[in-house]
């Protein structure tokens, strides 16, 4: 039982970093502003969207959380010792 739970966690964990990527990609925005004569030269901007960030950030700690645990289920095959 404690291992299929470890697996289940890393499947879990994978699924968290997908979130991740997909939620990093999402908070990230590049424009590019042409030229404009006599005035300024061409240039991109990049808009990073704090919430979007924030959500990734919390998945991947989720994800890592989940595969160290997931780990330790496997490894041991036992419940924790609660003293």
């Amino acid at each position: 039982m404690r291992k299929s739970l470890g697996w289940a966690e890393l499947v879990l964990a994978l699924l968290a970093v997908i979130g991740a990527v997909a939620c990093w990609n999402a908070g990230v925005r590049t424009s590019e502003f042409p030229a404009v004569p006599d005035v300024s030269p061409a240039y991109s901007g990049t808009f990073y969207s704090g919430s979007w960030i924030a959500l990734a950030s919390l998945s991947a700690i989720v994800a890592g959380l989940l595969i160290v645990d997931g780990i330790r289920r496997i490894l041991t095959g036992r419940a924790p010792h609660t003293g």
